[in-house]
């Protein structure tokens, strides 16, 4: 009974979230205005069709014959998913200046035409610059996974950057204890487990959904190690049509060294993409994952501890779009919870309970959330067989949140 109010209380709320309007706008939004004062605006969700906002199609529909083509003066301040960009053509010239105030940035495009500038701005954006250019591209860059909410490399809980931690996290946190092993056992029984993972988030003025599948093993050839290695795939949708995808590949050795404590030695290596946002990264990772557990009654207490480091690696490209990040960054989770097992009368197994509690602070280089809180409650059965600590099926919801932020994560865990 317990379990299916559980289930029917997440699924409620999930239902609330997802069918209230997101209050998000376009990844892309553009506002003009010509030398006579006149204003107006333009907006998309494909990074690929950023340039045509002003190419002189668009500044002629938009304008009608108070715009003359290649010769009106027009200013467009463009929000690049949060960071703002000015372009700029002057009186009569096809030269396109570009600046990036909060970033000190500022350039010119020499097209013979307003139309070929606005295509070498199109093709800078996607990494096709020449090497000054790139190094503003760069600067660009660093003020999207410092300002923007939805920057799928880093900055954010959606981000590969932030998805790979939370993989080290988990994977380190997977194994048995020391003393879920019965004293006069020769079989060491391995683990896979399989998450399915949900989430609607609304990031500063964006919203969306993601969906995680995450495959994980865990081989004991002793009581005292294991070897964990785990598969996620993710995609995200922003804005209910800008498409990212990612994956992530962890690979660690984890240590028994007390009857209580697990401490696990991880590496992980991934990657995104998403020609409709407009990012192109990989990352690899190295993490320390403390584990341990103390029972306290009929209740048991555990606490996960991770430190890792995370750098990007450069010369990726995706569907064209080539950028370097240039990312380096230090992470610190903390993790709570407490358990307790239920007996349900005649059935079979005992219901297990949890309420826990995460927290995620990412250090050196800045972010737009470099802070993240996690809470949330879980329900599953204890296992009948094998090692005790495994619940063969189980079903967490939680809360994400932080300063712009807030998410709700539906998870569910097959352990077999």
């Amino acid at each position: 009974m317990l379990c299916r109010k559980f289930f029917a209380l997440a699924v409620a709320g999930l239902s609330v979230v997802i069918a209230t309007e997101s209050w998000g706008r376009d990844l892309f939004v553009s506002s003009f205005r010509l030398d006579s004062g006149q204003t107006e605006s333009k907006s998309t969700n494909s990074f690929l069709d950023v340039g045509s906002l002003f190419d002189e199609a668009s500044l002629t529909a938009l304008f009608g014959a108070d715009y003359v083509v290649g010769v009106s003066e027009v200013v467009g301040n463009l929000n690049l998913r949060g960071v703002e960009v000015i372009v700029t053509y002057a009186d009569g010239l096809s030269v396109l200046k570009v600046e990036i105030p909060t970033a000190g940035v500022e350039f010119t495009l020499n097209g013979t035409t307003r139309d070929q500038s606005e295509a070498e701005f199109q093709a800078w954006l996607e990494g096709e610059g020449e090497q000054g250019d790139r190094e503003a591209l760069s600067a660009l860059l660093r003020e999207f996974v410092e300002q923007s909410p939805v920057d799928p490399v880093a900055g954010n809980p959606n981000s590969l950057e932030s998805r790979i931690f939370d993989g080290d996290f988990e994977l380190g946190s997977m194994g048995p204890f020391l003393g879920d092993f019965p004293a006069d056992t020769q079989d060491f029984p391995n683990l896979f487990k399989l998450d399915f993972n949900f989430g609607h988030f609304a990031a500063g003025p964006y919203g969306g959904q993601t969906y995680e599948l995450d495959l994980a093993y865990g081989w004991n050839p002793s009581k005292r190690l294991s070897v964990v290695t785990d598969l996620a795939f993710v995609f995200d949708v922003s804005e209910g049509e800008a498409l990212t995808g990612m994956g992530h590949f962890g690979l660690g050795l984890q240590g028994r060294i007390k009857e209580w404590w697990n401490l696990s030695l991880l590496a992980r290596g991934g990657i995104a993409g998403s020609v409709d946002v407009g990012a192109a990264g990989a990352m690899y990772s190295v993490s320390l994952v403390s584990h341990f557990r103390h029972a306290i009654g009929d209740y048991w207490f555990e606490m996960r501890t991770l430190v890792g480091v995370a750098n990007t690696i450069e010369g990726i490209e995706i569907e064209g779009i080539s950028l370097d990040y240039n990312l380096t960054n230090v992470a610190l989770k903390n993790g709570f919870s407490i358990n307790r097992a239920f007996p349900l009368g005649s059935f079979s197994r005992p219901l297990q309970a949890s309420i826990f509690y995460t927290r995620s602070d990412y250090f050196v280089d800045e972010l737009w959330l470099d802070e993240t809180n996690e809470i949330g409650v879980g329900v599953g059965l204890v296992s009948r067989d094998g090692i005790q600590a495994y619940s063969p099926v189980s079903l967490d919801t939680s809360y994400v949140f932080a300063d712009g932020y807030d998410a709700l994560k539906l998870a569910i865990s097959l352990r077999f």
